[in-house]
């Protein structure tokens, strides 16, 4: 049933900022985005879910905190960086993970490492074929509640890794690369003075 004494019309929607217009025959209604209503979205093994209404325990790192960070793996990209997780590096030879170890040891006899899920899928490769550059953030859960969907694969905690999606619009090229340099220097010997 409609009443024919309103003049006004409030227009709502999630994340949206909302409006009242004058109703009129013809009506074109432009919402602005509410920012503010927005909160951090944190990645489940089930999903996504806001940063409030998520009572496990999960660290995210974001991708502009990955690429401050000049690390050849992944798994060095999370030292100092998230409470609770300690990165052992035991071996200097290049291309080799560092041991990641989520709130200690577990288990003594049994695997100490996390459980790596790369875009939703458990990942059981190398770390280091992982292009830092190509992650868009991580996410690392530590509690029991966050990691039950895993099972036993998710005992010592889970790293997520969700990799960076394209986006309409103009093509960009972004270019990353280094180099050095390496000076020789040799004295004179006695018999060339």
């Amino acid at each position: 049933m409609s009443d024919s004494s309103a003049k006004t019309l409030q227009v709502s929607f999630v994340g949206m900022q909302a409006q009242e217009v004058a109703i009129k025959p013809n009506l074109r209604v432009v919402l602005k985005s509410d920012t503010e209503v927005l909160e951090e979205v944190v990645v489940t093994a089930y999903g996504t879910s806001t940063k409030g209404s998520f009572t496990g325990s999960a660290a995210v790192m974001k991708a502009d905190k990955i690429e401050k960070r000049q690390v050849a793996n992944v798994s060095n990209a999370l030292a100092g960086a998230v409470a609770g997780v300690q990165i052992l590096s035991d071996n200097g030879q290049p291309g080799v993970s560092a041991k990641v170890r989520i709130r200690g040891v577990g288990s003594i006899n049994a695997g100490t490492d996390p459980l790596y899920v790369v875009d939703g899928v458990p990942f059981d490769g190398d770390l280091s074929t992982i292009n830092t550059s190509d992650i868009e953030s991580m996410t690392v859960l530590k509690d029991a509640a966050s990691t039950a969907l895993y099972g036993a694969r998710g005992a010592n905690g889970v790293v997520m890794i969700t990799t960076k999606k394209g986006t309409i619009g103009q093509p960009k090229i972004k270019y990353d690369g280094s180099f050095g340099i390496c000076l020789l220097y040799t004295s004179p010997s006695p018999r060339d003075a």
